[in-house]
């Protein structure tokens, strides 16, 4: 701009196109100070802008002199067409056609013979910086278009994250109930049996309550273990002891025979060859089982494990239940452990069944697929 108006008021020739330049001089620079100023909002306006500067060198032309500068003429417009293909959302070859248009006007204006070739390399010049701007325009419409992908993927990532922790801690949530209401339910039937031989065998009592303690300790040291891992920071779970799985049903049979239920136990050691997800899932059928036939039923319960050539099969068995026991239909904390066996079942792609036996007992069946049951082998 600067320069422009240097050029204009000490009548310096920068080899525009034309005859050397006459005519007011006031009006050259005002059209100059326009034609430059306007290039100021190319980027948000670039149609408007090639519509001015295209205006501006006519005026110039057809008004005051047939001459056309290039700092303040020819250059403009190369930039202002280069900034609307560019820059431009719509009509942006309208931009090339008002260059390319102001260009014949300036050709036939301007009383100086030229050969075709001057006019086509003109008209060469427009078009390529026009194409030049839309390959800009191209690869910039590309990259933020990678880069909302990438940002699309990042917010995905972020949902599928956030959905993977809550099922997690849902799955938790049941593992929280599994494991806690096995503890009080233990707890409260050997409460019970102390309370009874409180007076006729102070010693079964005090064993009793000692197993009470026991299991107490037990429930809240696993409490705080499954609240741990519930928390945001990840970090305290480290170090904690690995979730149950087969090889502790032998523990588990003798606390539910300390409670008071008669539980033979028919499974091999081989069982704990299986991954920890499936060794829990198997593990935790079991417990739900056994403590459903404690609280409902308090018959003779037989536990089996075997193994198929693809497949681990568990079955509780439990007889009819004794007086004072309701059988069937099952009570409401009973259908939800059910509902969280079926769960873990299914998460493996395995079957559940589970129902009244012939002799007025329950039955529990859970087969869960697997090619690592072939390691296990037939149990005694």
């Amino acid at each position: 701009m600067v320069i422009g108006q240097w050029q204009i008021w000490g009548g310096w020739h920068d080899g525009g196109v034309g005859a050397p330049p006459s005519g007011d001089r006031v009006a050259r620079a005002a059209l100059a100070l326009v034609i430059a100023a306007s290039l100021l909002w190319r980027r948000r306006f670039p149609l408007a802008v090639v519509a001015a500067v295209c205006a501006g060198i006519v005026t110039q032309l057809l008004v005051v002199t047939p001459y056309v500068p290039f700092l303040t003429g020819l250059l403009p417009m190369v930039i202002a067409n280069y900034s609307a293909a560019a820059y431009g959302r719509r009509w942006r070859a309208a931009s090339l056609l008002l260059v390319m248009g102001a260009q014949v006007v300036v050709y036939v204006r301007i009383p100086q013979e030229r050969t075709s070739g001057e006019v086509l390399f003109g008209l060469f010049v427009a078009l390529g910086t026009w194409v030049v701007g839309d390959v800009v325009r191209t690869r910039f419409h590309g990259a933020e278009r990678v880069l909302g992908d990438a940002r699309q993927l990042v917010a995905q990532s972020e949902a599928a994250t956030a959905a993977a922790l809550a099922d997690e801690r849902s799955r938790i949530a049941r593992e929280l109930h599994d494991v806690i209401a096995h503890s009080v339910s233990v707890m409260g039937v050997q409460a019970g049996a102390a309370r009874m031989l409180m007076d006729r065998r102070p010693d079964a009592a005090r064993a009793a309550l000692l197993e009470v303690e026991a299991t107490a300790r037990s429930a809240v040291e696993e409490l705080r273990r499954l609240l741990t891992v519930l928390r945001d920071d990840g970090s305290a779970a480290e170090g904690l002891a690995p979730q149950p799985g087969l090889g502790q049903l032998g523990e588990l049979v003798a606390q539910v025979r300390a409670a008071g239920l008669d539980v033979t136990l028919d499974a091999s050691e081989a069982a704990q060859e299986l991954s920890p997800g499936l060794d829990l899932v198997a593990y935790r059928i079991v417990q739900e089982a056994l403590t459903n036939a404690l609280k409902h039923a308090g018959a003779a319960t037989l536990v089996t494990v075997r193994a198929a050539e693809d497949e681990l099969r568990i079955d509780v068995t439990n007889g009819a239940p004794q007086p004072g026991r309701r059988g069937d239909p099952l009570p409401e904390g009973a259908r939800h452990g059910l509902i969280g066996m079926r769960e873990r079942v299914q998460l493996y792609g395995g079957r559940l069944v589970a129902g009244p036996s012939p002799d007025g007992g329950f039955h529990v069946r859970a087969v869960l697929p697997t090619d690592e049951a072939r390691q296990l082998g037939q149990v005694s």
